[in-house]
């Protein structure tokens, strides 16, 4: 969850919002293609308003369409320029799109609720016979506006980049140095979140906004997770632009903490002053591009992982004491027969409960798809074994 803080640090974060940003008088073209939940709109409802540049001028009989995979609905825009697709189906994965001048305008792709609608504007240039000025050399920076946030999964951190992308030049400017840059090596599920810019795009760890960049705000929200085993966590990243100010705000556990050479100034939120978690709050002075953001957790919740590496070391050793029948042959007696098969059956029990619970784990995305497939793999490939001990053994009798 990412929550709204302000006056913090010295720095004011006015205008966050979970999954999204807006603005207050915000630029149409930066809203362009932004699904927004809507829960007065009848359940299964996109409503896609086309415009030319702003608020005022709408688009009316444009084509619209809507597409579910292979499923294309087409709608006309109405005397207000909206076209509706109402009785969606929830949780199916659409995108809109529309050709308006010559341009092709197409929006995020998107879930449909299962309450509500959704709405969401495509908006093309202001008047097709003026030409729009070109992108000019320049540069941009990630304004002092940008934050990092951390929250806490089951031996994992969540992490979102909400970037926002300045321009301060009166004309759109093609960085020299592009904005991409690669999130670490060990994260997992790296995706755009709702509120970036449509033109957002992720690829593995890789993230990339392409210019050119218009005068004002861009915004680039991304998130991704990063698995640990241990107490603590070193995060670097190198971004591609000056990052104008440090603010992070990391979820707290018991004695977790935050350390990095970057922080001057740090507070902590109490679980009531942040609507119910309490959040340690840490900034710092500008970070030129190219230069590593580099911080670490410590005190970090985790499992001790020695039960269970010994459950799969007792599993995997069973195999080095023969087959049952050969303890038989060898005058072990009954009693010691019957402990050894005790022994394996508690070990059974060990390792599937522990099966349960990574499966559980990946279901709801406590734990990445590696993780998940690694354990997963060492687990049945122990449970094998131990199935294969029971059936083989004699019985005591």
């Amino acid at each position: 969850m990412i929550h709204r803080v302000t006056s913090v640090l010295g720095v004011t974060l006015t205008s966050l919002v979970m999954a999204g940003t807006g603005f207050s008088q915000p630029d149409p073209s930066q809203m362009s293609g932004l699904p927004l939940p809507d829960g007065q709109l009848p359940d299964g409802t996109v409503s896609v308003r086309v415009i030319r540049g702003q608020l005022t001028n709408n688009v009316t009989g444009q084509p619209v369409e809507l597409h579910d995979g292979n499923v294309v609905q087409r709608v006309e825009t109405d005397t207000d320029g909206r076209a509706r697709f109402v009785t969606l189906p929830p949780g199916v994965e659409v995108y809109a799109v529309t050709e308006l001048d010559g341009e092709q305008i197409l929006s995020q792709r998107f879930t449909v609720p299962r309450q509500g609608g959704i709405r969401l504007m495509l908006v093309g240039a202001v008047d097709p016979s003026v030409v729009a000025p070109k992108a000019e050399q320049g540069y941009v920076t990630f304004g002092d506006e940008s934050w990092i946030q951390v929250e806490l999964g089951e031996e994992t951190v969540e992490l979102y980049y909400l970037l926002d992308v300045v321009n301060m030049a009166q004309v759109p400017v093609q960085p020299e140095r592009p904005i991409v840059f690669d999130v670490p090596p060990e994260a997992e599920s790296t995706s755009v979140l709702q509120g970036s810019s449509p033109r957002t795009i992720t690829e593995g760890t890789r993230v990339e906004l392409p210019g050119p960049f218009q005068p004002g705000v861009t915004p680039l929200r991304v998130a991704f997770v990063l698995p640990y085993s241990t107490g603590s966590l070193t995060v670097s990243q190198l971004f591609p632009a000056n990052l104008e100010s440090l603010v992070l705000m990391v979820e707290k556990w018991g004695s977790m903490d935050i350390t990095s050479e970057l922080i001057s100034r740090r507070a902590d939120l109490t679980a009531e002053e942040s609507g119910g978690t309490p959040y340690m709050l840490a900034g710092g002075a500008l970070i030129p591009a190219g230069e590593a953001l580099a911080f670490e957790l410590t005190g970090l919740p985790h499992r001790d992982r020695t039960p269970v590496n010994l459950t799969l070391a007792l599993a995997t050793g069973m195999l080095g004491f023969g087959f049952w029948a050969s303890l038989v042959s060898s005058g072990l007696s009954a009693a010691t027969i019957g402990e050894r098969r005790r022994t394996a059956e508690a070990l059974k029990e060990r390792l599937f409960t522990e099966f349960i619970k990574v499966e559980r784990q990946y279901s709801v995305g406590k734990i990445g798809s590696t993780k998940h497939s690694t354990r997963r793999k060492e687990l049945l490939t122990a449970l094998e074994r131990v199935y294969r001990e029971l059936e083989e053994q004699p019985t005591s009798s």
